[in-house]
């Protein structure tokens, strides 16, 4: 990566950085009072201003295939969101994509000053993956009021960020998740390890994609589940 390149990549974390955090102190008081749809509008508009700065300030922008296979699934009801995990950037652009969804997150997350109480009033699916059997018990738990609520689930299989290009080691709790709810899972494939690689400093132009595969219908045994959902999402990101 050249130095004009580093430079774009370090103005857009700088920017990032100052006006996430000033807009924090702002409005954080205001959107933890307000009704959830709130807060919702805030992420949303927060992600679209990012989005552009990523795009202005690095040359890195997006593009979103199969939105249609997304949309004829959810004229069924909620579904559940089975994301590839490379980056920090799929964690942003969903509140762009899908109109009432909540997300999987460890509750470490949740312990950040504001940012934490904000993920809270998002009713975000907490886990603690310490707790073993309790951590999945909750899972199920919350995962089927998020249903019940009309919400679609959004998790990582992987349970953590991977590296662009290799497959990943996909947990039990989407198993679990898919057995006990009964609803579709919608595999995700995308690239966006390419250009914003986890732990890594710089981010590179180009174009993430992301791409909505064929839904994996809801019934099917777990053990079947499982290879499925993994063959669809790696060979999905081999395309990409």
């Amino acid at each position: 990566m050249n130095i004009i390149a580093r430079f774009r990549s370090f103005s857009f974390d700088v920017f990032f950085y100052v006006f996430t955090i000033s807009l924090f102190i702002i409005l954080w008081v205001p959107v933890i009072l307000l009704p959830r749809w709130c807060c919702v509008l805030w992420y949303k508009t927060w992600t679209i201003i990012i989005m552009h700065a990523l795009k202005l300030f690095v040359g890195l922008d997006y593009k979103i295939l199969g939105q249609e296979k997304l949309d004829k699934a959810l004229k069924s009801g909620p579904v559940i969101l089975a994301c590839k995990h490379q980056s920090a950037w799929e964690t942003l652009i969903f509140s762009t994509l899908v109109k009432r969804f909540v997300i999987v997150l460890k509750k470490q997350l949740t312990q950040i000053p504001g940012y934490g109480s904000y993920l809270v009033k998002l009713n975000s699916i907490v886990i603690d993956r310490s707790n073993g059997m309790k951590s999945l018990k909750s899972l199920i738990s919350q995962g089927k009021k998020s249903i019940e609520n009309n919400f679609s689930i959004l998790i990582f299989p992987e349970g953590r960020r991977g590296v662009y290009g290799e497959p990943g080691d996909y947990q039990s709790g989407i198993g679990i998740l898919y057995q006990e709810l009964g609803v579709p899972v919608v595999p995700i494939a995308l690239n966006s390890g390419k250009f914003w690689a986890r732990r890594s400093k710089f981010k590179k132009s180009g174009c993430i994609t992301l791409e909505f595969l064929d839904p994996i219908p809801a019934g099917l045994p777990r053990s079947e589940f499982m290879p499925l959902l993994k063959e669809t999402i790696e060979n999905g990101c081999a395309k990409l």
